[in-house]
């Protein structure tokens, strides 16, 4: 049995050993901001640099604090509504902006991005398949 599966975007992505690296921008109070993000269907949330948000002028701590279990241990973060555009996918999302400064990545989670998405990913070919859900 196979099953056929429909996407309207494909993106080719560098083959990285560091993980699933693309582009997508966060818009806030008139600001965008296009930058990298690593995909991360494990990760719980979307969760960005401090200074990602400094540069769109969020003030970090106004948000919904929380706090994310990691390998290295606990990061506190705050939830603020963006807007996340993929490709050319745009939707309103809450993602989380990490308090203190040297977080080393951007990542693309489940919640504000996954389950906004249809997601197929043809490692071996370094190809993702999107389609808005």
């Amino acid at each position: 049995m196979s099953i056929q599966l429909s996407f309207t975007e494909e993106l080719v992505y560098d083959d990285d050993p560091a993980g699933i690296t693309i582009f997508v921008s966060l818009g806030y109070a008139g600001k965008n901001l296009r930058i990298e993000a690593k995909v991360d269907p494990g990760a719980e949330v979307c969760l960005f640099t401090h200074d990602v948000a400094r540069r769109l002028g969020i003030q970090i701590e106004t948000g919904m604090p929380i706090t994310l279990n990691t390998l290295t241990g606990p990061l506190e973060a705050f939830g603020h509504e963006v807007t996340l555009q993929t490709c050319d996918m745009v939707f309103q999302s809450v993602v989380y902006f990490a308090k203190y400064p040297n977080l080393p990545r951007n990542i693309l989670g489940r919640q504000g991005w996954l389950r906004k998405l249809k997601l197929a990913v043809i490692d071996y070919d370094n190809l993702l398949y999107l389609s808005a859900y």
